[in-house]
């Protein structure tokens, strides 16, 4: 007769779990994402005021499309995508020139500059973290 419960559920060999983000990278990469979860909410209130009624630099209510490419991006940088990171300082710039230009003048200028320094960041540490993820991985299999 067994002593073993023949109901208790299977077990696996487990891993060691993957090691913690290095602090730099991982502030570089939160930076990037607040800055564009920012940027979406204060474009989100934007379109909405012009939505009422108020005229306010040609916003509309297609500017939500923004919104939503905004946070979208925002989410993938969020979840460390290169792509989204790279679209989004592109997005931004090529939005903040269309709005200088259309309001012909450069308005915003600092406050552009700090955004997109903190897109650039973004950038820079999420390509090392995908650095780092894929030493981790060598080093992994040498270890195998």
């Amino acid at each position: 007769m067994s002593t073993a419960n023949p109901y208790a559920a299977p077990t696996a060999a487990v891993a060691d779990p993957v090691p913690s983000i290095p602090p730099d990278i991982a502030k570089k990469i939160k930076s990037a994402w607040v800055a564009g979860c920012i940027s979406g909410a204060v474009t989100l209130a934007v379109t909405l005021l012009a939505m009422a009624g108020t005229q306010t630099m040609g916003f509309s209510a297609w500017s939500l499309l923004d919104v939503a490419l905004i946070f979208g991006l925002s989410f993938g940088i969020y979840k460390k995508s290169r792509t989204c990171a790279v679209v989004m300082l592109v997005y931004f710039v090529t939005s903040k020139i269309i709005l200088m230009m259309e309001a012909r003048a450069a308005s915003g200028l600092l406050v552009a500059l700090v955004f997109g320094y903190f897109y650039v960041q973004g950038i820079l540490g999420i390509f090392a973290f995908h650095k780092f993820k894929a030493a981790q991985a060598a080093e992994a299999q040498r270890a195998a």
